[in-house]
């Protein structure tokens, strides 16, 4: 055990130290430089610091650049001083420890196996399958904060099964200052047996009043209006979205941001309310079937991605603990022939077809089929993963019950 450990741990060390390593020759410079994202969040900093907002600069041709609570360029503001460069070397650090933050945050809630062999296997399982998964490579690439977000969802969870509601309400509004859409995981409060709602309804509220309050602090009223406008301008960006909104329009439209399989208004419209019936009954069946709230958490996660207006295909990233948690119970299970094995093997296979460069391609040349596979990826993970939570669970106490009888 203590063997898979210091290979586990020299593992981790490796792949972070590569993560890093990949990025950090890089200068963000501008829009079209590796991490964009970061420099659109130092140059927000940059303006704060001289009294102007940081909601008038554009991002190329694609709408707005600073579309965030001022949270995060707050947040870099005090380092400006060290210039870009180091700046960017620190940020991926931070988002290098986010992303083992919530491994171990995850594992904490699901891999309740003590000194057992299988503890390390998980970890380093759990470390592997996020540090080298392509839809993180973006993430990474661009700078961006979904990382910070992850592990403050982490977080949230993990302060719930300790029984403290008030913290999860916290750290889950938290994301929502972070990035705006990750407000929408307040739908797992209608969840029928969520522990002390109203504390956690009241810390996730007050919490949230975080974003509008800086941003009026900052610049007053004008600067508060500039956020609300990037924010719902932001929903409608010209970029290929992985969402029951976006793959119709890809798929069957003239949009200009990928070749359409063929065109048909008609079968646009009946495409996107199939889908987003599907997804919005996985919604129901996860606020009333779940029987695991850790998974049911990180399954409405899933299935909020799915329903955003404009749902980037790196957000992928938020359906590994998904992945993980399967991961857990098929080694808690200890079965190779069994319905929670299958549900990780079918998990898995969603992680290899995603892993491929060709699906993240976003270029107007690139065929719309091709970069809406993680869309139908996701969302067949995203099924597998609600239904199995409920069914799965449920043949397992049937059976207990035979063995008992």
């Amino acid at each position: 055990v203590i063997g898979l450990w210091v290979l586990a741990i020299l593992g981790t060390a490796g792949l972070a130290y590569e993560r890093y390593h990949l990025n950090a020759w890089a200068v963000p410079g501008d829009f079209r430089s590796r991490g964009d994202d970061f420099w659109i969040f130092f140059h927000a900093a940059y303006l704060i610091s001289h009294g102007h907002t940081p909601y008038n600069f554009g991002f190329g041709l694609h709408g707005d650049g600073y579309v965030y609570s001022p949270l995060v360029a707050l947040v870099i503001w005090p380092f400006l001083h060290l210039g870009v460069s180091a700046v960017w070397h620190l940020w991926l650090v931070a988002s290098i420890a986010a992303l083992l933050g919530a491994v171990v945050l995850v594992m904490k809630n699901e891999g309740p196996f003590e000194r057992d062999w299988r503890a390390p296997v998980l970890f380093g399982f759990m470390v592997g399958s996020m540090l080298r998964f392509m839809p993180t490579d973006l993430i990474f690439n661009n700078g961006n904060s979904d990382a910070l977000v992850l592990v403050l969802m982490a977080f949230a969870v993990w302060s719930f099964e300790k029984g403290r509601s008030s913290a999860g309400g916290v750290f889950m509004s938290l994301g929502g200052v972070v990035k705006t859409w990750p407000w929408g995981i307040a739908l797992v409060l209608a969840r029928r047996d969520f522990p002390q709602r109203r504390k956690t309804f009241v810390a996730f509220v007050v919490t949230a009043v975080v974003a509008p309050v800086l941003a009026l602090i900052i610049g007053g009223t004008s600067e508060l209006a500039s956020w609300i406008r990037v924010t719902l301008h932001a929903s409608s960006q010209k970029l290929i979205s992985c969402s029951v909104w976006g793959a119709p329009q890809a798929l069957f439209s003239r949009s200009g941001l990928a070749h359409p399989y063929f065109v048909s208004a008609p079968l646009r419209w009946a495409c996107t309310v199939i889908l987003a019936a599907w997804v919005f009954a996985l919604l129901a069946m996860c606020l009333r079937w779940s029987d695991s709230f850790r998974l049911g958490f990180w399954n409405i996660l899933g299935i909020l991605l799915l329903l955003l207006p404009v749902s980037h295909s790196d957000n992928t990233m938020y359906l590994v603990p998904i992945l993980w948690i399967w991961a857990a119970r098929a080694l808690a299970n200890n079965r190779l022939r069994s319905s929670t094995t299958m549900v990780f093997a079918a998990l898995a296979l969603w992680w290899l077809v995603l892993f491929p460069t060709a699906f993240f391609n976003w270029l107007p040349s690139a065929a719309a089929i091709d970069v809406e596979v993680p869309f139908f990826a996701n969302l067949v993970a995203v099924t597998i993963s609600v239904l199995a939570d409920h069914f799965v669970h449920e043949n397992a106490e049937h059976s207990a019950m035979k063995v008992q009888v």
